[in-house]
């Protein structure tokens, strides 16, 4: 195994500790540190630190939920 294949894991797990640590997005974590190696050794570029987005809550509005907001809903 080279070094960047034992380093790839190794970013991959920063990149979801960064993120809060969430639960099945394993994949994307490692192909966002495969990616950012593979751009960095392409520009010869040092420093890590690829995006990954944060979990987002999504909030689903009930019927109940459109009641107490007093409004009619338009169609």
């Amino acid at each position: 195994m080279n070094d960047i294949e034992q380093m790839i894991p190794e970013h991959a797990y920063q990149l979801w500790d960064r993120a809060g640590r969430p639960n099945g997005r394993s994949d994307e974590f490692w192909f966002a540190a495969k990616a950012e190696f593979e751009r960095k050794e392409g520009t010869g570029e040092r420093k890590l630190g690829a995006s990954v987005r944060r979990r987002v809550e999504v909030r689903c509005e009930t019927a109940a939920d459109w009641g107490k907001r007093g409004r009619e809903p338009s169609f």
